[in-house]
């Protein structure tokens, strides 16, 4: 989710007390590892997605709610996170 938002690697690593390696193994396998490839719109959505199964049966957050008070809202790429070729 963090990734999506827009955070680097090494900002999310700070967040969860991981070093980044870790961060970038997770990242890297995941659906969203392309994330420069996407628009701001399909990372939007995808953050949209993944904050409809984030509640359990039982109404609570799956996460114990670590992401409560992440603003669910992408944060524009910088240039250097942008894929080469794209603006």
């Amino acid at each position: 989710m963090l990734w999506l938002i827009g955070m680097s690697q090494s900002s999310i690593a700070a967040v969860l007390l991981k070093r980044r390696k870790q961060v970038a193994g997770i990242v890297d396998r995941s659906p969203y590892a392309k994330r420069s490839e996407m628009t701001d719109a399909e990372r939007q959505a995808a953050i949209n997605e993944l904050l409809a199964v984030r509640l359990g049966e039982d109404g609570k957050t799956v996460d114990g709610g670590i992401l409560d008070r992440v603003p669910m809202k992408i944060i524009p790429l910088r240039r250097a996170q942008r894929r080469k070729g794209s603006s």
